[in-house]
């Protein structure tokens, strides 16, 4: 087999002939491409076009630049990481978090409707959703600096709101390749998935954001040059594959090793020698989705495409006008953030290559995708003169339309003002964040007890003292039992009261407190764990065979009272473990920016 692959790959010559064609085409491009105003992005893809099978046919071996621009994708995800500090995203807050949920979820919400009113499939729509969805942050940037808008307030939350569509398009690629296996796009799936992603996500961030710095910080302190970044790019195609290996997108593992690497020593120098990488593996993979595409396509394709590009424009225009209202922007400032939020760029084409690769859309898709993204960036100018913005406020439109829209941002906008408020903001900054924490805990929880259905299945087949209930009863505390604590603390303090009034119970069993407050816990899971192996042992082999002949049948008691047990101790060590993982992922968002 590896014999037959090495046979098909090129020679050393043929390789650098097809890296100097590719390189130096896109060097050509990316010229004059800029020259008219467009970003490289579009000139890297239309060398693909030129030099791929449907034009010129230069490049005979497509499979080898699929493989690099495989690792442009992992690379470029990785690189999204290393830029989303979790000090930036504390400063994000509640109130951007929300303005980018109202107008992703109007804007995905409408289009995937619409697609489906114009015969597309449930996951083609998904597909086309998060596709004009996602704004372009780099096209975006490029834009503000040319208005001379940089330094604007209204800049500073369009940057802020990319970073969560950042991650509204991490989910979706982690997502969807999943729908795409199961064939369907039913609730009960996706909620699986994103529960496996959730569980893998929690662990993942908080053993590495503990370890990963601490490892970089050593690495760092050898006197090689090269060994930070070499132990960061491995690190990241490590977690990458972890993450494929257990169903996941690479995506999502390449993304959180860049988030705990950026909490690292030294994390800006490794995040400067990586970018030249992205550069040159990402624009290979923008040539990779060009040599998809066929002019010819495209043209085949406008009359498809011009539906989904006034969805496109006008979708995403109202769910930012509306959102920048609610948070308090005035008319123009609104209308300034809508306009510039328009471009669709490189995390759409990253959506549609991945629909394609998966099976999960026609090929239609790309050049589709290459017309709305084009569309989304030549009409900015245009907007810009029709819409009132904080550099021409002016407006060729009727203001009513505009005041139409904020009238249901007006609404909205009462209750966050309350939420901005001194007190309203204290409670949110402590309340939202963590029920969204007991929320994700009980989400992973549900889902990693679904995924180890056969070992609980073992465990009950194994100890006769289980089976005094069925086993779905027995499954059903289990899982009660899991989320137990982060259930009570998602309605409010509660969990915190069961768990004192249990350590209370443990440290008047004791006495007093056998390790100290550091090794408590870890003492209390142990020994439950401990406990729960020998009473199922004792009830299960060792009292069935001492009774066997008597006239006195104590199996089914002593059964009944080691189940109880169990369910005691089962409680009492989720509650340890929930109240540490909540602890630890607290402890990432609320962490104060002094200390770091």
């Amino acid at each position: 087999m590896l014999t037959n692959s090495m046979e098909n790959l090129p020679t050393s010559t043929e390789f650098m002939l097809m890296l100097t064609l590719l390189l130096a085409s896109a060097i050509l491009a990316s010229i004059g491409i800029r020259r008219i105003g467009l970003p490289p992005v579009i000139g890297f893809i239309a060398v693909g076009m030129v030099v791929g099978p449907y034009g010129f046919a230069l490049v005979k071996d497509v499979k080898l630049v699929n493989i690099l621009a495989d690792i442009g994708l992992i690379i470029l995800v990785f690189v999204i990481g290393l830029e989303f500090n979790l000090n930036k995203f504390r400063k994000v807050g509640g109130i951007a978090i929300i303005s980018a949920l109202v107008e992703l979820g109007f804007a995905f919400l409408l289009t995937f409707i619409l697609s489906i009113a114009l015969g597309f499939t449930s996951i083609e729509a998904l597909y086309i959703g998060g596709i004009i969805s996602i704004t372009s942050t780099a096209i975006v940037l490029k834009l503000l600096k040319d208005a001379g808008m940089v330094h604007t307030k209204e800049a500073e939350f369009i940057l802020l709101v990319s970073i969560v569509e950042d991650i509204f398009a991490i989910v979706l690629l982690v997502a969807l390749p999943g729908i795409v296996k199961s064939g369907t796009a039913d609730i009960a799936q996706i909620a699986s998935i994103i529960g496996q992603s959730i569980a893998f996500f929690m662990i993942t961030l908080i053993i590495g954001l503990k370890a990963v710095p601490k490892v970089v910080g050593y690495i760092s302190r050898v006197d090689i040059d090269e060994a930070p970044f070499l132990l960061a790019l491995s690190l990241g195609f490590g977690l990458a594959l972890l993450a494929n290996y257990l169903g996941l997108s690479m995506a999502i593992g390449a993304f959180l090793m860049g988030v705990m690497i950026a909490s690292a020593p030294r994390a800006d120098v490794i995040t400067s020698r990586i970018l030249p990488l992205r550069d040159f593996f990402g624009t290979i993979f923008f040539i990779s989705i060009g040599m998809l595409i066929s002019v010819s396509a495209m043209l085949d394709n406008i009359l498809l495409a011009l539906p989904l590009i006034c969805i496109a424009v006008v979708s995403k225009f109202i769910g930012n006008f509306i959102s920048a209202v609610i948070v308090g922007f005035n008319r123009d400032s609104a209308s300034t953030i809508g306009v510039m939020m328009m471009p669709r760029g490189e995390l759409s084409f990253v959506m549609a290559r991945q629909g394609v690769d998966v099976n999960a859309t026609r090929e239609f898709i790309l050049p589709t995708t290459m017309l709305i993204s084009l569309a989304s960036i030549l009409v900015v100018p245009l907007l810009g003169k029709v819409l009132p913005t904080i550099v021409d406020p002016k407006s060729l439109i009727p203001i009513r339309i505009l005041e139409a829209l904020e009238y249901p941002a007006r609404v909205v906008r009462v209750a966050v003002n309350i939420l901005q408020s001194k007190e309203g903001s204290n409670k949110m900054r402590s309340m939202l964040p963590r029920t969204m924490i007991n929320i994700a805990i009980i989400i992973a929880m549900i889902t990693i007890i679904s995924l180890i259905d056969s070992l609980l299945m073992l465990l009950y087949n194994t100890f006769v003292s289980l089976r005094v209930v069925p086993y779905n009863i027995f499954k059903l505390i289990f899982i009660l039992g899991a989320i137990f604590y982060p259930l009570l603390n998602t309605f409010g303090n509660i969990g915190y009261t069961i768990n004192s009034m249990l350590e209370s119970f443990h440290a008047r069993i004791n006495k007093a407190l056998i390790l100290n407050v550091r090794l408590h816990h870890t003492y209390r899971i142990v020994r439950n764990i401990v406990m729960m192996i020998f009473i199922l042992i004792v009830t299960s082999f060792i009292i069935p065979p001492l009774v066997v002949g008597s006239s006195i049948d104590i199996i089914l008691p002593s059964s009944i009272v080691a189940l109880g047990i169990f369910i005691y101790l089962l409680f009492d060590t989720f509650v340890v473990v929930n109240k540490k993982i909540e602890e630890s992922l607290a402890e990432i968002i609320f962490e104060s920016e002094e200390n770091k």
